[in-house]
């Protein structure tokens, strides 16, 4: 699990810095005429964690200005609160702050266990779209506001019309109806189970908005599974080790 959290931490870098150059620096958090200083622990995707004392002063949705100091300089931006546990915030890190960076997946992909339905669907060489008398469901594993992976049990029509470059209608139910189509980039076969990975193509904005706000809760839940999933460990070991 700690080399888990270690991998997600790091960033490959357009101008020379990477995760190393947040983590544990001094962060300075301000909203009307507060500020209080804390430890940026945790940077990924469009999240990062403070640990700060005076955490109970901030509300979810307080907006608030951030102030970095790290061994290569000074990074300023606008946040939101959007999560909040004992000791610690959870804010936005900002498009304008993350494209100081660079990570190995230009947008956060999160696990999920979604469903979704093959309405229709167009292969690459035909113009033709071809309408399903029966909607196919599919299992969504991971997704993005770019793209998503999905499987589908093994049958012998999957395999037939299902292949690269090939356009889908879908719907996927992500505790919202979201229509939308998909271009199949990838497919292989699992253990019973075909998986595809697919982008997402002509979202619209409205749709979009909801698909970040979808991809942002889930990452804050996984962030806080690892958190005490770590915590769990540790006390678990240092118990151990007493009772030797």
């Amino acid at each position: 699990m700690e080399k888990k959290r270690e991998s997600l931490k790091l960033y490959g870098s357009k101008e020379g810095y990477d995760a190393e150059v947040l983590i544990n620096c001094r962060a300075v958090l301000a909203k009307d005429d507060f500020v209080s200083t804390g430890i940026l622990t945790y940077a990924q995707g469009d999240i990062m964690e403070i640990e700060l004392p005076e955490y109970d002063v901030f509300q979810l949705g307080d907006k608030a200005k951030m102030t970095l100091y790290t061994k290569s300089g000074l990074f300023v931006f606008h946040t939101t609160i959007v999560a909040k546990e004992p000791s610690s915030l959870i804010v936005i890190n900002p498009p304008e702050n993350r494209k100081k960076f660079s990570e190995k997946r230009e947008f956060p992909r999160v696990d999920v266990k979604n469903k979704g339905l093959i309405l229709s669907f167009q292969n690459k060489n035909q113009k033709e779209q071809h309408t399903l008398e029966n909607p196919i469901e599919f299992s969504i594993q991971n997704i993005s506001v770019n793209g998503l992976g999905f499987s589908i049990e093994d049958n012998s029509m999957i395999d037939g019309i299902i292949q690269k470059k090939c356009l889908l209608h879908v719907e996927l139910d992500l505790g919202f109806e979201m229509p939308c189509k998909l271009e199949i980039i990838r497919k292989e076969k699992r253990d019973g189970t075909y998986y595809f990975g697919a982008s997402l193509e002509s979202v619209p904005a409205e749709q979009s908005n909801a698909l970040r706000g979808f991809i942002l809760r889930n990452q804050i839940q996984t962030y806080f599974e690892q958190k005490r999933d770590e915590e769990f460990k540790k006390a678990m070991e240092k118990k151990s080790a007493a009772n030797q």
